[in-house]
């Protein structure tokens, strides 16, 4: 009971994190089985590989802007937070537009999405728009998040997902839903929300005396970081970029399935990310090491349990979850979930290594570990996938779960080795 209530005291923003999460791994949950079944399996597969793209700004937002945030903004006195928090604000902006005319580039240079024969031409537009509106509506629900406002990041993500399952559901309804559609919904739906968030932002100001000290500071917290996103995403989807160049977007579409309904597991991972970092950022810096240890060790456990319970029935009955979430036609691709179920085990083991080095400001080592796993897997990707196909891709991935959390391991021997001390 002791063990329960210090828990509950770390994480007393945990239910509505979890809320939260339901609420958008729920929505994208509803998003893909909708997309699957209206753009069919090929177009669903393009639809995948285009949202590649915003999810690598994505993954450098998390480590340039996210992640300082989560971890630095904490530690900051009262008075010293808002000036800050300007300063975020105004990188996550300058980020933004980058991102979109370097999205505009890549559409506006290439004629085919990736390695599918569909034209770029109607998503010029649209998707540079899709990324920035994706990217300043993941700012501020963090933000919120981040500054113990649960309930605002949750009426702002209520407000994001619910007017775009709405909309995708009226344009499918009249039987106009294609591609392009599809992510002017998205982005729309995204643009109400971060005005909403712009709205009830606080401590924004004028002040940009100390933006260039922050910019350095930040910089300098999250340089390793900005590697490691670049690596981590080449190594967690240069499988399926390979898999989309030797056997077409269908397969790419199956995966992305498979992804969809273990993604299930986002509610209890990314709840996780909402408030873990900051929990432990304070915990270490009032307590030390050892309590930083015991606080990831109580919470992981019973985050274990969950998963491997949610994993076990997905695994026991997958033929019967794709058939009924995408119809019959579909089921061939149970083997797939399969897969993907126990490759969600090897993703769960990874995250206290990754909050504990997080934590301890170890990021040079996180970014080593993904220049092992990006560098296996930029070797492995072309023979495993043409030799295996789909399964090469979920191997493929495997392995660079393992490689990463091998060497996060070997990174915490000091710190291993002073927890063993301590305990004896």
């Amino acid at each position: 009971m002791k063990r329960l209530l210090n828990i509950y005291h770390n994480n007393r923003q945990a239910p509505v994190a979890l809320l939260d999460q339901a609420l958008v791994s729920g929505a994208n949950f509803v998003t893909g089985v909708l997309l699957a079944r209206f753009l069919g399996l090929k177009e669903y597969g393009v639809f995948a590989m285009a949202w590649l793209v915003v999810l690598f700004f994505g993954s450098i937002q998390q480590s340039f802007i996210i992640a300082p945030l989560q971890t630095l903004l904490p530690k900051r006195e009262q008075e010293e937070r808002a000036s800050l928090r300007t300063s975020l604000f105004l990188i996550q902006l300058c980020m933004g537009l980058l991102s979109m005319l370097l999205t505009w580039g890549f559409c506006h240079l290439s004629t085919t999405l990736f390695l599918d024969q569909t034209p770029l031409g109607a998503l010029t537009l649209v998707l540079p728009i899709t990324v920035f509106t994706f990217l300043m509506n993941e700012y501020f629900r963090k933000l919120f998040f981040s500054e113990v406002r649960q309930t605002t990041a949750l009426i702002l993500d209520l407000i994001s997902y619910g007017t775009q399952i709405l909309g995708l559901l009226l344009v499918a309804s009249a039987g106009e839903l294609d591609l392009r559609r599809a992510l002017i919904i998205i982005a729309s739906s995204n643009s109400i929300s971060t005005a909403y968030g712009l709205m009830r932002s606080h401590g924004l100001s004028a002040d940009f005396r100390h933006f260039t000290r922050h910019l350095k500071e930040i910089s300098s917290y999250s340089g390793w970081l900005i590697g490691t996103s670049l690596l981590q995403w080449c190594s967690g989807n240069f499988f399926i970029i390979t898999a989309g160049g030797l056997l077409g977007p269908a397969p790419v579409g199956a995966i992305r399935m498979a992804q969809n309904v273990v993604g299930v597991l986002n509610i209890l991972f990314l709840a996780m990310e909402n408030f873990i970092p900051s929990n432990a950022a304070r915990i270490y810096q009032q307590y030390g090491l050892r309590y930083l240890y015991t606080y990831l060790r109580q919470v992981m456990f019973l985050a274990g349990a969950a998963t491997l319970a949610a994993l076990s029935l997905i695994m026991v009955f997958a033929r019967e979850i794709i058939g009924m979430l995408y119809g019959a036609g579909f089921e061939q691709y149970d083997d797939v979930l399969f897969g993907f179920s126990i490759l969600y085990v090897f993703v769960f083991t990874g995250l206290p290594l990754r909050y504990f080095i997080r934590t301890i400001e170890k990021n040079r080592d996180i970014f080593v570990s993904y220049v092992l796993s990006a560098g296996t897997s930029l070797l492995l990707a072309g023979p495993i996938v043409s030799s295996f196909g789909i399964a090469g891709v979920i191997a493929g991935l495997v392995i660079a779960q393992v490689i990463v959390q091998l060497w996060f391991l070997y990174s915490l021997r000091p710190e291993i080795s002073n927890l063993w001390k301590s305990s004896t």
